[in-house]
């Protein structure tokens, strides 16, 4: 008998604007949009104003098909917005706004339940940097089965104390090129080479149990105690990146949570995240179906 598989995410959500205009994101929501895409009942937890822009992107949310059962509204602070830089290889920079309705958001017992009987978590680290969401993060993580932490270093928001109790609660840890160099750095790895950094993280927190890294162009990584499978990137022309690292999160996730193995997990979110690389924005429309021709 099928059991549909439910995880629920926590964070930010928030307006991208782009050159071309603002598009809805958010590393969580666009996780909780791509595991629905990917057939998984995913559910967001987060806050917007109760503004124009706020009521908009509620709309435009709706739209996607995302369930915001646990998306709430306030009075006291403005829907978030970020301007996003694109580079001429599709790389991007933010500049974050800050004191926004997702820096607000509070502990409910009815959501605490629903996150006990989820199969996972997942959370970016951009929401713990204010003491309110990130007590309330803390809360939550206490009850989840299967915690998974997506690192997002935007500065200035982000501290070694803080991520490191982030990682602390997680049993998966997905980071990018970037930041393993940095976590090798705080570590304080001898020799700071990709394996030795990630062997020394799995050593520092014990209840971590695998490292998905990506290495843009170059791939990703999946990395354990027991095993380790490297992809190669497929080759595509960027449009940009935003919410490439999101999808593949989503994909891998998604495949695990259906039973199939590391290595073709990793296989379908190298897939799906060139191609939302070569699209607008972090949450385009497609078909899991016909994803394969997509990039034919």
């Amino acid at each position: 008998m099928y059991v549909e598989k439910k995880v629920i995410c926590f964070g930010e959500v928030l307006w991208d604007k782009l050159p071309e205009g603002a598009r809805v994101g958010g590393a969580p929501l666009n996780v909780c949009y791509h595991l629905s895409k990917n057939g998984i009942s995913s559910k967001i937890i987060s806050k917007v104003g109760d503004d124009v822009s706020g009521r908009k992107l509620v709309s435009e949310m709706k739209n996607l098909e995302i369930d915001l059962e646990y998306l709430r509204t306030t009075d006291d602070h403005p829907t978030s917005s970020v301007e996003v830089h694109l580079k001429e290889n599709g790389s991007v920079t933010y500049e974050i706004v800050e004191d926004v309705a997702w820096d607000h958001i509070t502990y409910e017992e009815r959501v605490a339940t629903a996150i006990g009987q989820a199969d996972a978590f997942v959370f970016g680290s951009l929401v713990a940097r204010t003491e309110v969401s990130r007590s309330t993060l803390l809360m939550y993580l206490k009850l989840a089965n299967w915690v998974v932490l997506d690192v997002n270093l935007r500065k200035p928001f982000f501290s070694k104390d803080i991520i490191f109790d982030l990682i602390s609660h997680a049993q998966t840890l997905k980071i990018n090129e970037d930041e393993v160099v940095l976590l090798g750095e705080w570590l304080g790895t001898l020799d700071p080479n990709e394996t030795d950094i990630l062997r020394n993280i799995l050593v520092r927190f014990p209840k971590l149990n695998e490292i998905i890294l990506t290495k843009g162009a170059e791939g990703a990584r999946y990395y354990s105690s027991q095993f380790s499978y490297q992809v190669p990137a497929k080759q595509i022309i960027p449009k940009d990146t935003i919410g490439s690292g999101d999808s593949f999160l989503a994909a891998f996730l998604a495949s695990r949570l259906n039973g199939k193995t590391i290595e073709d997990s990793m296989q379908s979110a190298v897939l799906l995240s060139a191609f939302v690389a070569t699209q607008a924005g972090a949450c385009p429309e497609y078909d899991v179906d016909t994803l394969r021709t997509a990039l034919m």
